[in-house]
């Protein structure tokens, strides 16, 4: 009786010493999944603490990684062990308007609550300079959605998107992100919307189906009319890392994948098999030298009706 007695107690404390610091969450899980191409990918939490989901956001400020999310913001240090931040959503719908860091704060253009068919949008800005709490602005912010804000030249900048009538060809930046000016109409790509900006090496790049490239933001040379032959591809996050453009999450022909596109000059594409699920919109950051993502979705085709969420936690670095 004794020696089961203390059996049990072993498993039991066994059981208690090897739980996740975490509430409610899985243990870390430090999987690595080694290359050929030179890069590796590690698997840094199954589950991570907000809820699993996709087209929200990853940032790195101030030398800490964040994630904006709809149901708030969490903080991490190492991509592993985070901490939920007092500052909540202020922009509400993440799937049709950005965040963007600037000039050492966090700047939510606009406001958008509810779906393309029946949405209510004021164009008003919010700013944060001590991730705690936002203050809310009125400027002429373009009232439109579906863009990525970027950064470049000390100004904030916005390519097309579009309104419920329209896309739009333009460009507009701010030197304070209140006070706006159209610089030019009518660019060489034509209407856009949920196109993505990158810059590498003192060049920016265009990133849709096609790539442009531009020095100044205002005159675009067109590279590529697709980044992968005969295939459209959409849904994806863009990041930089070791003089790359990578492209993680793609759709392609309307099927998630889970391969990454890389390319070090914006022509010219090479494919990388990813040990996650297959999935598009996800969130990414650079940190440190390596991209970090989470997130994201996959279904709505035939095979796989039901959408399937994520908020698993992966790395991307160079093999040492």
């Amino acid at each position: 009786m004794l020696q089961n007695l203390i059996i049990v107690c072993f498993i039991v404390f066994l059981s208690c010493s090897g739980r996740s610091t975490q509430k409610d969450h899985p243990p870390t899980v430090q999987t690595s999944v080694h290359s050929d191409t030179g890069y590796v990918w590690t698997k840094l939490l199954d589950s991570a603490d907000w809820k699993k989901s996709y087209n929200f956001q990853m940032f790195t400020i101030r030398d800490t990684m964040w994630v904006f999310h709809a149901d708030g913001n969490w903080f991490s240090t190492d991509g592993m062990s985070w901490q939920k931040s007092a500052l909540s959503n202020s922009i509400y719908n993440l799937a049709f308007l950005d965040y963007v860091p600037f000039k050492g704060a966090v700047y939510g253009l606009g406001y958008f609550k509810g779906n393309i068919e029946t949405f209510s949008y004021r164009p008003e800005i919010h700013i944060t300079t001590d991730m705690k709490r936002w203050s809310t602005v009125k400027g002429n912010l373009p009232a439109r959605f579906f863009y990525h804000p970027f950064v470049f030249d000390n100004k904030i900048w916005i390519i097309g998107g579009e309104d419920k009538e329209r896309k739009y060809a333009d460009i507009w930046n701010s030197t304070d992100g209140i006070s706006w000016t159209k610089q030019k109409d009518d660019l060489p790509f034509g209407k856009r919307s949920n196109s993505q900006v990158v810059q590498m090496n003192g060049k920016l790049y265009l990133l849709d189906n096609d790539v442009w490239v531009s020095t100044d933001a205002l005159n675009w040379e067109k590279l590529t009319d697709e980044i992968v032959k005969g295939e459209q591809i959409f849904g994806y996050s863009a990041q930089v890392m070791d003089n790359k453009i990578w492209l993680l999450g793609c759709n392609r022909n309307g099927q998630f994948t889970s391969q990454v596109l890389m390319s070090s000059d914006g022509k010219t594409w090479t494919g990388m098999d990813a040990p996650w699920s297959p999935r598009g919109g996800i969130a990414a950051t650079v940190f440190h030298g390596n991209i970090y993502m989470t997130g994201g979705k996959y279904g709505g085709t035939p095979n796989h009706p039901d959408f399937r969420y994520s908020n698993d936690v992966w790395k991307l670095e160079t093999k040492r």
